[in-house]
């Protein structure tokens, strides 16, 4: 799908921008301002969630078992949201790094395990 292929190198546009709390782009972001404005630049009319909203969602198809999870799913940890490029590969605005990272091997790593709540379909 062309429109998951744009959403997602938008993301990537931003890969090393800052990370900073409450911060929605274009220069900066939280992790979940940088969905928000990911999901808005690639037409997606969507407001600002945290993690905890959009575990809540119901405006979205909602994955929760993480095999069935798809290139261009959100993907909702306890605090923390990211967008999942497939192969257990994300990419999200991460506090501990301070910049927006890609990260690989997210389903071998026992933190973004056991921190999962659920993912959800938008495109």
């Amino acid at each position: 799908d062309s429109r998951i292929e744009d959403f997602l190198s938008i993301a990537q546009s931003k890969l090393g921008c800052p990370y900073v709390w409450g911060a929605k782009g274009p220069g900066s972001f939280d992790c979940s301002g940088f969905v928000y404005y990911c999901l808005n630049r690639a037409g997606v009319n969507q407001g600002y969630m945290t993690s905890e909203a959009w575990s809540q969602s119901a405006k979205y198809r909602k994955i929760t078992r993480t095999g069935d999870l798809k290139r261009g799913d959100i993907l909702v940890f306890r605090g923390h949201v990211a967008i999942y490029m497939g192969n257990g590969r994300m990419i999200d605005a991460s506090s501990g790094r301070g910049e927006v990272v890609t990260r690989s091997g997210i389903w071998s790593s026992s933190y973004w395990k056991s921190h999962f709540v659920c993912g959800f379909r938008i495109f």
